[in-house]
């Protein structure tokens, strides 16, 4: 899988973050890659000052050049959360309370795992931004794309097309062709999760109904539980 971040330190993208109010500097979407305004190849270096945070939409367009550098660092300068602060993907409330399916896990960063390994894991940062960290995996078990801290990262081939669709409090992360899906919004300051994932090929489905892991036409259903300060809200072990 390319890396699309270019490899640039989690501490410059910390601060990159930080610096788009935690969105991309021209819509405000939470997922986030990184465009080396004066090409990487020309200087060797990670700076700062020469990147700017866009969601993978506006990324392509970048690649493709379609934004001049004067653009691109007015982005910079005034990034989108920063003009319309509301935009943002944040919860103000003390407590950060995670819905899926009809289960709520309250101040739980690990939210879904098999095995002990995560596949979505939501925290805060700055008491309020949003951060994912989801794992896609596709039905062949090939990881082809990564969200971690809101960064991210995925394969470039031709069946791997990804449609990222943000409005206000409301993100879809989808991919028609492999059959996964990611939705995350907040409500009365409050998180709602659904989604059709994968992981060693058992699909993992989040419904407003409920949790469903089926493996060999066998499933496990999980509804109507609320934790609150665990380390984990769902940990299912699956066995081949």
């Amino acid at each position: 899988m390319s890396l699309n971040g270019r490899n640039i330190p989690q501490p410059i993208q910390k601060q990159l973050r930080r610096e788009a109010n935690f969105g991309c500097a021209l819509c405000g979407c939470p997922i986030i890659e990184y465009a080396h305004i004066i090409p990487y190849r020309n200087i060797q270096a990670y700076l700062p000052e020469n990147i700017v945070a866009l969601c993978p939409n506006h990324y392509t367009n970048f690649d493709r050049g379609e934004f001049s550098d004067s653009y691109l660092r007015d982005a910079k300068n005034n990034p989108h959360n920063k003009t319309y602060i509301k935009d943002a993907f944040f919860i103000d409330s003390q407590d950060i309370a995670v819905n899926v399916g009809k289960s709520k896990f309250i101040n739980t960063s690990r939210i879904l795992a098999v095995n002990d390994f995560d596949i979505i894991s939501i925290k805060r940062e700055n008491e309020r931004y949003i951060l994912l960290d989801i794992n896609f995996f596709d039905k062949l078990n090939n990881l082809i794309a990564v969200v971690y801290e809101n960064s991210w990262t995925a394969e470039k081939t031709a069946s791997a097309v990804w449609e990222i669709v943000y409005k206000p409090h409301h993100l879809v992360i989808r991919n028609t062709s492999r059959s996964l899906f990611f939705e995350s919004k907040i409500e009365n300051e409050e998180l709602f999760i659904t989604a059709n994932m994968y992981y060693n090929a058992i699909p993992l489905s989040i419904t407003n109904d409920g949790i469903w892991i089926s493996e060999n036409e066998m499933g496990i259903e999980l509804k109507g539980h609320v934790l609150k300060n665990y380390d984990i809200g769902l940990n299912a072990q699956a066995y081949y």
